[in-house]
């Protein structure tokens, strides 16, 4: 870590605002990129993140703490992990002492903004410029008061970037604002450790037979993503194709329950292997790894999925409804099904599923779009951001 800054100051200073790991939430997106940023020569780089993020009892999905994942090490950043959920004085601290010129917070929970609008108001007092990154448009959940929360921090930025073009036409309109003061870029592939895993060693690892087909879900299990659409869309499937089986993956949301009493009572115990738990690191690659297709069943969504990039960077070809900007995952229309459609989303499975020349052509679309969503790329779009700014 830099204890301070170069006495030459680059062409453009930012202060960065997200988490890292250990701790969930964005860390993940947020350590690739830092790490992007952090390779281009011009950028002089601080990290502001959380020391405690918030209560675990506001924290839907189980530990904010993941104990498999270790804090990356970022020689040329400035990392200052100061900010607690419980002291507005280190929301004051971070206000006053950001050294960016460019502030770039990384917003996605509601639960945050009474700290995100402390640090960025001052901030904009010091004469700072603010890029938003929005992670989700609207919350997921929605509220009143949810709505309202998100509403005040996004009165703030001079700049928003969002990750797919029909995001950025939700937020002009919800906001009315100049459409120049949105930009696009993509949100760059994730990716996980390889272990060169194959799909038979995957396959026996989850205990699956090898011959069969195998759709996965992969994610926390949310109500907007459309569990029970998928499950009965699934029900459709297997009755016509026989080895068909359903992997889902991921720790139940606190308002969520595990979708179990619906799998017995469509009868579907035999044909869906279920881990509703935390995924770590070090198991994803066997999900994606053993799996034929991924599906995102979801009904209402207005942000980009994380999961649905992690499918890119497999190679995976994706079965996704028509919402957010998930449709830019699909390489193929028939690929791209509306929302709460069972029937719709049981034919676009079936149809990968058994067209082994669909399937190979969604493989190359990911990897395509897996180089195109490329961190690299992420990197040179955001600092086109700040140099507008600056």
């Amino acid at each position: 870590m830099k204890d301070a800054w170069t006495k030459k100051s680059r062409d453009l200073s930012v202060t960065l605002i997200g988490t890292l790991p250990p701790t969930r939430g964005l860390s993940t997106y947020t350590s690739h990129l830092l790490a992007a940023l952090d390779s281009l020569p011009d950028i002089e780089i601080e990290f502001m993140g959380f020391r405690s993020l918030y209560p675990r009892r506001l924290y839907p999905g189980g530990d904010i703490v993941d104990p498999t994942a270790h804090a990356p090490d970022f020689p040329r950043v400035r990392i200052r992990n100061l900010l607690a959920w419980y002291n507005p004085f280190s929301w004051v601290w971070a206000g006053l002492t950001c050294r960016g010129r460019i502030i770039h917070a990384q917003w996605w929970s509601y639960i945050l903004a009474p700290v995100y609008v402390v640090v960025l108001g001052l901030a904009r007092l010091r004469r700072r410029r603010i890029v938003l990154t929005l992670h989700n448009v609207t919350p997921h959940e929605t509220s009143r008061w949810r709505r309202l929360m998100n509403r005040l921090v996004l009165w703030l930025p001079h700049h928003f970037i969002v990750h797919s073009e029909q995001n950025k036409e939700l937020l002009v309109a919800s906001l009315k604002c100049d459409p120049r003061r949105v930009s696009v870029v993509p949100h760059g592939t994730l990716s996980v450790p390889s272990t060169g895993l194959t799909r038979a060693q995957a396959r026996a690892k989850l205990g699956l037979a090898e011959g069969c087909r195998a759709v996965l879900f992969f994610g926390h299990i949310r109500p907007y993503k459309g569990l029970d659409v998928l499950l009965r869309a699934f029900r459709l499937v297997s009755g016509v194709v026989e080895d068909a089986v359903l992997i889902m993956a991921g720790v139940p949301w606190a308002d969520s329950e595990p979708p179990d009493r619906l799998i017995r009572d469509l009868g579907l115990e035999a044909r869906v292997l279920t881990s509703f738990r935390f995924i770590p690191e070090g198991e994803v690659e066997a999900f994606f790894a053993a799996s034929d297709v991924v599906v995102l069943p979801y009904t209402r969504f207005d942000a980009q999925s994380g999961a649905g990039t992690l499918a890119l960077s497999f190679g995976k070809p994706l079965v996704v409804t028509a919402v957010g900007g998930l449709p830019e995952l699909a390489g193929d229309a028939r690929a791209v099904v509306p929302p709460n459609d069972p029937e719709a989303l049981a034919q676009a499975i079936r149809e990968v599923l058994e067209d082994a020349e669909l399937r190979a052509r969604l493989q190359e679309e990911s990897r395509k779009l897996a180089r195109l969503f490329g961190w690299d790329n992420v990197a040179v779009k955001t600092r086109e951001v700040y140099a507008t700014l600056a």
